[in-house]
């Protein structure tokens, strides 16, 4: 797979670029000594051949259950798949995370739930401590789910990290920590 569809973005990051036919969520691919960690599997041929291609076992965290991150989940053979209570419902698969998870393997990968305006039961995770991949979190419309948008920016706040890492990005995915908490707040119309 050439450099256009695959691109490293952090240290022990790699991307799977998003696409619009199908409709497809980035496939983030972190490496640790053991294992991969795929956050979101997406929809795309492209995300399904990168994940494949992986040549150690893979661990999937589905950061929510919508079909532009999970369509590929039925055609890969995957070790683990880590989800929320709202994703295993839907989905009907996966390990309950309902409480953070720290995994060490050379990297340590912290998984957690987080609510979101944009769907019940997300994950989040945290990746050495300095970035945190977010999915969907906080895509929505700003006149639907101002609670859940309070709660999401207050878990964000409480996290140490100070990039974090968008799905469904055009450019460049990462997100500084204020400009992140700036644009959901106005957003939402929250402080």
């Amino acid at each position: 797979m050439g450099m256009k569809l695959l691109e490293c973005i952090a240290p022990g990051i790699l991307r799977v670029l998003p696409e619009e036919e199908p409709l497809s969520s980035d496939a983030f691919i972190i490496e640790g000594e053991a294992r991969y960690y795929v956050f979101d599997v997406g929809a795309s041929d492209a995300a399904y051949e990168a994940i494949r291609a992986l040549d150690k076992p893979v661990t999937a965290i589905i950061s929510h259950f919508h079909r532009d991150h999970t369509a590929n989940l039925p055609r890969l053979a995957l070790d683990e798949v880590l989800v929320g209570a709202r994703s295993r419902k839907q989905l009907g698969i996966g390990t309950l995370v309902d409480a953070p998870v720290c995994i060490r393997d050379g990297v340590e990968i912290m998984v957690q739930p987080c609510v979101s305006p944009h769907a019940p039961g997300c994950l989040i995770t945290t990746v050495g401590g300095k970035y945190t991949l977010i999915g969907d979190l906080h895509y929505a419309r700003p006149c639907v789910g101002q609670g859940e948008a309070k709660g999401m920016l207050n878990a964000l706040k409480r996290l140490a990290t100070e990039q974090f890492i968008v799905s469904h990005a055009k450019g460049n995915p990462i997100v500084a920590r204020d400009d992140l908490f700036r644009e959901i707040g106005v957003y939402y119309g929250i402080q």
